[in-house]
């Protein structure tokens, strides 16, 4: 099982602890260093002020912060957990993820969602009725814009003749593209990755937390299973080689270094998790949008838990 920690630069109240330069380097060296595979960062341009009094969070920008992780290690993967790709034009999208790509050497990971908050696809003038479809066109049309030759394309708000954009995204698994994993529960979803991904990560969702994100249920493992087989199924009968990554970490058993974590459940889902084909887990070391900690402290928990999980092995 391969670990993704999930930067903390949504504590945008503690800036200067979190999100500086100087911040995101020390942290993504340090989870570099303890074996974590990679660090993640979510996306959330212009929330509601709804969501953020609600429990909901800001975000920095993730390709900017993502291009200071990157810089500061060498080994360590980069992923968009996720990358809102509707809310951007698809080429200037293609430009960001190409140049992210490259500044990185090919470490970055697009995990990329169709969305969930009305109020934001409104503020970047998008529609949100449209969204899945949206992001199926944008993922397209980027794909066409990294095999590096001439586009010409009219789509909603842009109309595009013989453009072409370098440098293309480093080339993995024969194509210029990064690994795509395609976040969401639903069947939309479980397609998506199919048909344009390397990779899905599916969300859990507990006590109707299905309803907020707008995505089908996932609050169990028989549920889980469900869509896995779902997924699998699909990814055979489109003959597509080799099998999907799937990230998902255990949603029942605390947070960790809190008083509700159990260690015990923590490690019984991890290997039931493994033994369903789950390949990677998002872990989250600080509350989301919640009070933060000192910069000291959360590599101190960063530390704690690579030596509960191991990762040194």
């Amino acid at each position: 099982m391969q670990y993704i920690l999930g930067l903390p630069t949504d504590q945008v109240q503690l800036i200067q602890e979190f999100g500086t330069a100087e911040a995101i380097a020390e942290i993504s060296i340090k989870a570099e260093n303890l074996g974590y595979h990679g660090v993640f960062v979510t996306d959330h341009p212009i929330p509601p002020a709804s969501f953020i009094s609600s429990g909901g969070h800001h975000a920095l920008d993730p390709m900017v912060t993502l291009a200071t992780a990157a810089t500061a290690t060498s080994r360590l993967k980069i992923l968009t957990n996720l990358l809102i790709v509707a809310y951007r034009n698809p080429f200037l999208a293609a430009k960001s993820i190409a140049t992210l790509d490259n500044i990185s050497k090919g470490r970055l990971i697009l995990g990329v969602g169709a969305g969930y908050l009305k109020e934001e696809f409104e503020a970047a003038g998008v529609l949100f009725e449209t969204r899945g479809e949206t992001l199926n066109d944008h993922i397209e049309v980027m794909q066409k814009v990294w095999a590096g030759d001439p586009v010409s394309i009219t789509g909603v708000g842009y109309q595009a003749k013989e453009v072409l954009a370098r440098p293309r995204p480093t080339q993995q698994a024969g194509q210029y593209s990064p690994p795509i994993w395609v976040g969401g529960n639903s069947n939309n979803a479980i397609d998506r990755v199919v048909r344009y991904g390397q990779g899905w990560i599916p969300m859990p969702t507990p006590k109707g937390v299905d309803k907020f994100v707008q995505t089908s249920p996932i609050n169990d493992l028989e549920s889980l299973e469900k869509r896995i087989n779902s997924l699998l199924e699909k990814w055979t009968l489109n003959n597509r080689e080799g099998k999907p990554t799937i990230a998902i970490g255990p949603w029942d058993a605390g947070h960790f270094g809190t008083d509700n974590w159990d260690p015990e459940t923590y490690l019984t889902r991890i290997q039931q998790l493994t033994d369903l084909g789950v390949t990677h887990v998002p872990i989250m070391l600080s509350a989301l949008g919640g009070a933060g900690t000192t910069r000291t402290e959360f590599l101190e928990r960063v530390e704690a838990f690579a030596q509960f999980a191991d990762l040194s092995a």
